[in-house]
């Protein structure tokens, strides 16, 4: 009798213990986790624990998930799917080299466990071993070498690494596994996109479009896929359902999905506080795991060492902004240093820079998590983003706290919306005080722009003729020489209708792809423009594009996202410079410039004024002379372009930032005062 009703007892228990498996599966996850809390109160059991650990695991309650898995790990310490599922907690937490420990103990009890290989391939790549990365992926082949799943991993690896024809052929080998797979068409696209750059071929352009779409109709839950579709039409200005998507995006954007990055929202409204909603929720996947940083112990009257983060110190619109600057900093009051992960040959330009600095870091080839240790080794009080969320970016660095006091300035152009950024370099013309709460770092506002200069840059005395160039003698000079990308229908429109106003004129633009230019021709076409009309400047050195400008009459801004760099560059050749002033920082960089260099009226504040006030000057040509003259005047009796004054004015923001810390305080908008005479 006694033996039957044991045999009850466990049959009982094994029908329970077999529900919740049941629903566990089916995804009932809270269901069945009652019926587990159930069953270790009866009998403490590895499996029981490690299940009710794996389903914490799928809730994202970590602290939870860990506590059952160590004590599932505690009752059998054989067990390999409690070690892996542990080691996929500390992953989400960003603590991989704990997941790694991990994964190596699952491999210890079973080398053929290939999730745990798998999962420690990927956790390597996460902390930039990628040598040791790569060795994992192979022994995930050699255990099963027709996984997609190992492919996809292995191309993001590759990609991450710069192997761009390795990385597209591993997202081949996954798709071919299996062809409804949306992840590596994703990663091919980016890929495509990569390789069409380096290449010149449009085709490879044309086709990562075809491998996002893809990618997004196999499943429509991908983050960011459709904000990538729609900024690679825009990069060849494919203008096809532009309207609808951008509504799609918008309206996802507002409804907290996560559809499109901050970058590329940047050029396609003009609207900082969805700017603002978009990169909060972007800001999330940067998780800190690091410990945070001691208060310093610092007198307020020490050097400052200021640590300037970027992968551009080549020769780039940034690098070219900044070098002279970097040569002005006070080394009685600041220790500069430069960390450098971009590029891995240097040209002379960043080899100069390399040589200005007090200490020069090459950080290419450390994990973020040993970045962010050298930096708080080498004592940074200010940590300066030159990335933001721009291509190449390392923002885990910033994310982790590099140093006490983190600053985003000039590379991306707008809030980061992160709690981990505490400052923004602006000026009020930039960033009007009334939207000042569309950011979420406090702003420290020059006095007269954010933007730095070097006053002593090189200009090439080798100049093409005009036409060499392809522009014709006797013709008004339109210049709008920017990243096509940023060239919207809307701004179309305004240029095609000047050309039909302005008969003797033509538009030089950019010529970044073959597919930008024929479709530009294409709508140039459709509102009546013969490709005549269209001009397109080759890419070349910065001293010849520089000196190219002498042959421009006028240049036109974009609008949505304006010209910044190119901007200045326009003015410092004596080029007038339109503009339309919008709401954000990235539609009022010209803005900021015209009032630095004394030329407010060439700011507008509508599309009909901006056409109207073009119009004029390219018709009146004693007029456009005028301001020509006072252009040139204001080049040297205006801040604009005064290095010196610039640099003392960003070092005043700097120290009120770092007294402000060390004052214990939180941080504040801050105001400088000019120092320019």
């Amino acid at each position: 009798m006694i033996y039957f009703f044991e045999q009850k007892i466990m049959e009982n228990k094994e029908k329970r213990f077999n529900l919740a498996k049941e629903l566990h599966q089916s995804g009932k996850i809270t269901e069945a986790q009652e019926i587990y809390l159930d069953l270790v109160k009866e009998q403490e059991n590895d499996k029981l624990y490690f299940l009710l650990g794996t389903s914490y695991l799928q809730l994202k309650q970590f602290d939870r998930a860990i506590e059952y898995l160590n004590r599932s790990i505690e009752i059998n310490p054989n067990l390999p799917n409690s070690y892996n599922n542990r080691g996929i907690v500390f992953s989400e937490l960003k603590k991989f080299e704990k997941a790694i420990i991990d994964y190596d103990k699952v491999i210890s009890l079973n080398p053929k466990f290939l999730e745990a290989h798998l999962n420690k391939a990927i956790s390597l790549k996460n902390i930039k071993k990628f040598n040791e990365a790569k060795e994992c992926f192979k022994n995930c082949i050699k255990i099963d070498s027709s996984n997609p799943k190992v492919y996809l991993n292995l191309g993001n690896l590759l990609k991450e690494m710069k192997n761009l024809d390795g990385a597209k052929d591993a997202y081949e080998k996954a798709i071919n596994l299996k062809n409804d797979y949306a992840e590596p068409y994703e990663g091919r696209g980016d890929i495509l996109q990569e390789l069409s750059k380096i290449n010149k071929d449009n085709n490879q352009f044309e086709l990562s479009i075809k491998d996002y779409e893809k990618a997004i109709n196999l499943n429509k839950n991908l983050n960011y896929v459709m904000g990538k579709i729609l900024h690679s039409k825009m990069m060849i200005n494919n203008w096809e359902e532009f309207e609808k998507n951008l509504s799609l995006v918008l309206e996802n954007t507002k409804n907290n999905k996560k559809t499109i990055e901050p970058f590329p929202l940047l050029s396609l409204v003009d609207d900082p506080e969805i700017h603002l909603i978009n990169s909060k929720k972007f800001s999330k996947k940067f998780t800190p795991v690091l410990e945070k940083i001691t208060k310093k112990t610092k007198q307020l009257n020490d050097v400052i060492k200021v640590g300037y983060f970027c992968a551009d110190f080549n020769e780039h619109a940034v690098s070219n902004l900044i070098f002279k600057m970097l040569s002005k900093h006070n080394k009685k009051k600041f220790k500069i240093y430069c960390y450098s992960f971009g590029f891995k040959n240097k040209d002379n330009l960043h080899l100069a820079i390399e040589k200005t600095v007090d200490v020069y870091r090459d950080i290419r080839e450390i994990s973020d998590h040993d970045a962010v240790l050298l930096a708080r080794k080498d004592g940074i009080d200010i940590a300066i983003d030159l990335q933001g969320y721009t291509d190449k970016n390392r923002v885990n660095i910033f994310a982790n706290r590099a140093a006490p006091i983190q600053i985003n300035y000039l590379g991306y152009p707008g809030s980061m919306g992160a709690d981990f950024i505490d400052y923004i370099i602006g000026d009020k013309n930039l960033i009007p005080e009334d939207k000042s709460k569309f950011y979420g770092e406090k702003i420290i506002y020059l006095p007269h722009s954010y933007q730095p200069q070097n006053d002593e840059i090189k200009v090439s005395t080798e100049i093409p003729s005009k036409k060499e160039l392809g522009l014709p003698e006797n013709f008004f000079i339109f210049c709008a020489i920017n990243n096509t990308y940023k060239i919207t229908p809307e701004i179309f429109d305004i240029w095609m209708k000047l050309l039909k106003k302005v008969e003797k004129s033509v538009i030089w633009l950019l010529e970044n792809n073959e597919s930008s230019k024929n479709n530009l021709i294409k709508e140039a076409k459709i509102r009546g423009i013969n490709r005549e009309r269209l001009v397109f400047a080759k890419r070349t050195s910065h001293a010849k594009y520089l000196a190219q400008f002498k042959y421009a009459d006028l240049y036109l801004d974009t609008f949505i996202y304006g010209a910044g760099a190119t901007a200045s560059n326009a003015l410092w050749m004596g080029v007038p410079l339109l503009t339309m002033a919008g709401r954000s920082y990235s539609a009022r960089m010209a803005t900021s410039l015209l009032h630095s260099v004394g030329l407010k009226e060439l700011i507008t504040s509508s599309k009909k004024d901006y056409e109207a006030l073009a119009i004029k000057l390219s018709t009146d040509s004693k007029q456009l002379n005028v301001i020509k003259e006072k252009l040139i005047e204001n080049l040297y009796n205006k801040p604009l372009f005064n290095t010196s004054s610039y640099t003392k004015e960003l070092e005043d923001g700097l120290e009120q930032v770092f007294n402000n810390y060390m004052e214990g305080k939180n941080p504040r908008n801050i105001y400088v005062k000019s120092s320019y005479n």
